[in-house]
């Protein structure tokens, strides 16, 4: 697990911030209907190992207003250089373990239901998401009478990229502010202040340490040359900031420009070559800046990718 999925499942061990997501990014007033006093992580309930969940993902669940029954929700932590083309197809895969798991641990007969589970896949990288959500729309067209026999499924994206930082300052949202931190190019000291009111109460001082090992990672992300472990609270963070003279806008410029030399690569590479497999896109994706320049080299005099990847061109 990297270290954006730890950051994130970190400060996702909290009720408070996992009520702040489905209040402020799931859409319906079906929000309204749940317990949010009943929320708890699955692994009280169930050992991880029971229900077979990935080590980075996180569930949580709570109940609706007077009833008994439970909804599961599944955060699947995503970090990748691109948009996963399948990730329907691995939710799917999930979502079906971990139903197959609920029902021995709950014990279930005949004629009892299922719980909820809703599906959340949280990506913080960039380029912006493209792939598809809905798993039946990944398969090929089919005749209409055996559609209703093929699998449906959609998955509830929360793109980083796709907020502005207005949206998210006038959600007062302790998880906007920090989707607001993680999607600018420099650090908002506003989005600092707004978390830290929102959470300068006694009840969230576990998740306010939360937050600030949270903006720590950050901050060891985007300016790596500055010592930060003597950071210990919120307010703290900007005078830090303004006394290092820290500008994380350099950093974010060097990504920009490798992802930047990784797109012209790859588009290079689908002319001269054809459509790519999508485990050489990804290692492109996700490669350092000076292996593109060297790929880039031997790209010029190349007449297979073999050259170009497995050994250098003549």
């Amino acid at each position: 697990m990297g270290r954006h999925d730890s950051r994130y499942k970190l400060v996702f061990a909290h009720p408070y911030l996992v009520e702040s997501l489905l209040r402020g990014f799931v859409p319906g007033a079906w929000i309204d209907n749940l317990d949010f006093q009943t929320l708890e992580p699955v692994s009280e309930a169930h050992p991880r190992d029971q229900l077979g969940m990935r080590y980075n993902d996180v569930v949580w669940r709570l109940r609706w207003h007077g009833s008994e029954g439970w909804v599961y929700v599944y955060l699947m932590l995503e970090l990748q250089s691109a948009d996963e083309p399948f990730m329907a197809v691995r939710v799917l895969d999930y979502e079906g373990g971990l139903y197959r798991k609920l029902v021995k641990a709950l014990a279930l007969k005949r004629g009892d239901r299922l719980p909820i589970v809703f599906p959340v896949v949280l990506y913080h990288s960039r380029p912006a998401w493209t792939a598809e959500t809905e798993v039946f729309d990944l398969i090929a067209p089919a005749p209409a009478e055996i559609e209703p026999y093929l699998p449906h499924l959609r998955y509830l994206l929360l793109d980083v990229n796709a907020y502005a930082a207005d949206q998210l300052e006038a959600m007062r949202n302790p998880f906007a502010c920090l989707l607001w931190l993680e999607g600018s190019p420099r650090l908002q000291a506003e989005a600092i202040e707004a978390l830290e009111a929102m959470l300068d109460i006694d009840e969230q001082a576990e998740l306010r340490d939360a937050c600030v090992l949270w903006v720590r990672e950050l901050l060891r992300e985007r300016v790596p040359n500055v010592n930060v472990s003597g950071l210990k609270k919120l307010e703290e963070v900007s005078p830090m900031i303004a006394e290092n003279a820290i500008d994380w806008t350099i950093p974010w410029k060097e990504e920009g420009r490798r992802e930047g030399e990784a797109t012209i690569l790859l588009r290079q590479l689908t002319l001269k070559f054809g459509p790519l497999d999508p485990e050489l896109e990804a290692r492109v994706q996700n490669a350092e800046a000076e292996q593109l320049l060297e790929w880039g080299d031997r790209f010029v005099h190349a007449t297979d990718l073999e050259q170009i990847f497995g050994g250098r061109a003549d």
